[in-house]
């Protein structure tokens, strides 16, 4: 199990506008996220693009309840060199993704990452169970994430990634434990699993 030190506040790790931003309802079974394909279950709303500062452009970040309690996330297409966020500072000086990674490097990339985003001190965040899994026709991993952020509910999640064509693909849940957390766990991490390059062929109709 591995530990790092970040800072997370709500305030930054679920940013929420001024204003009452545009949901949008998504779509029940396969839906694109840029040119990944995932099969989204119900219930999802996806968040506008400015609700995050320093997310990437093709990004989206689906939630059920809201994103301070719960939040999926795609991070689709990082080319090789790129980061995995954005930054306004010229001299952020981001992790940057290598097509070359190995399994733990990539886990490793995701939390510097997160160190970077959001600076050192009020959290807690470990990661555990690094495992495989396979996205359709390309190999990749999975790992647990969780995270006691001050002054705000502990936070649960799943991660999982994958490379093709030199490029990443990375997506994770996370929720609010217990309630948000255990309510979407299956259904999350459903979704993040059924992540393909390809369109999946639907089921012939029963006659």
């Amino acid at each position: 199990m591995k530990t790092l030190r970040v800072v997370m506040p709500v305030s930054i790790l679920f940013l929420v506008s001024a204003y009452v931003p545009a949901y949008t309802l998504v779509a029940t079974g396969v839906t694109a996220v840029d040119t990944l394909y995932v099969d989204a279950g119900s219930g999802w709303n996806r968040a506008p693009s400015n609700a995050f500062s320093g997310d990437r452009k093709n990004s989206q970040r689906w939630t059920q309840d809201g994103l301070a309690l719960n939040q999926l996330v795609f991070v689709p297409a990082v080319a090789d060199g790129e980061a995995l966020i954005t930054s306004r500072q010229k001299d952020a000086a981001l992790p940057l993704f290598r097509k070359d990674m190995l399994a733990n490097e990539l886990e490793e990339l995701a939390k510097s990452t997160f160190v970077k985003r959001f600076g050192e001190g009020n959290a807690v965040v470990t990661t555990a169970n690094l495992r495989p899994h396979r996205f359709g026709e390309n190999s990749g991993i999975m790992f647990d994430i969780e995270a006691t952020v001050t002054e705000t509910p502990k936070y649960k999640g799943i991660a999982g990634a994958f490379v093709a064509d030199e490029k990443l693909y990375f997506m994770y849940f996370l929720g609010a434990i217990p309630y948000y957390y255990e309510k979407y766990r299956e259904q999350a991490e459903a979704t993040i699993k059924s992540a393909t390059l390809t369109l999946p062929t639907p089921a012939p109709t029963q006659k």
